[in-house]
């Protein structure tokens, strides 16, 4: 089974809406999991991003933010990051290259997904939209694979 690890800064925006997206769209194919480098866990993610990610299928409800942690990248096969800030807090930890795909390289725009934290409701929306694109990207490139 492949295993496959979504991180962005705080786990509460980008790879919390993705690992959920993840879990639901390859339950019994994958195991996900997701975490950020915010020092801070156990955060819920913001309301209104709970409710916005409902509008795309995505429920976070019940979703808390996890600190990353070495063996969080030896256990996954797959890293799924959002930004360059990511790729060099993974480098920071020793992390091969060659498990990461830039989510953003999945949708339509730019390579990085920027952090919602703090934008306004349009611009955010713009941004949950492509993590969806991509997370459905993703999927369907996962589920082509032979078992």
């Amino acid at each position: 089974m492949r295993r496959v690890l979504v991180v962005c800064y705080g786990n509460i925006y980008r790879s919390a809406f993705v690992g959920e997206y993840l879990n639901t769209h390859l339950a019994g194919r994958c195991e996900v999991r997701s975490a950020g480098f915010h020092a801070t866990e156990n955060r819920p993610s913001p309301p209104g991003h709970v409710t916005m990610s409902r509008d795309f299928g995505v429920d976070l409800s019940g979703h808390r933010s996890r600190l990353i942690r070495v063996a969080d990248a030896e256990w996954a096969d797959t890293i799924v990051l959002m930004d360059r800030h990511n790729r060099a807090a993974l480098d920071a930890l020793g992390i091969d290259p060659a498990k990461c795909v830039w989510l953003g390289a999945l949708a339509p725009g730019p390579v990085e997904i920027v952090d919602p934290y703090r934008l306004d409701e349009a611009t955010a929306r713009a941004v949950v939209s492509r993590l969806e694109q991509g997370s459905r990207e993703l999927v369907r490139r996962i589920s082509q694979q032979p078992s």
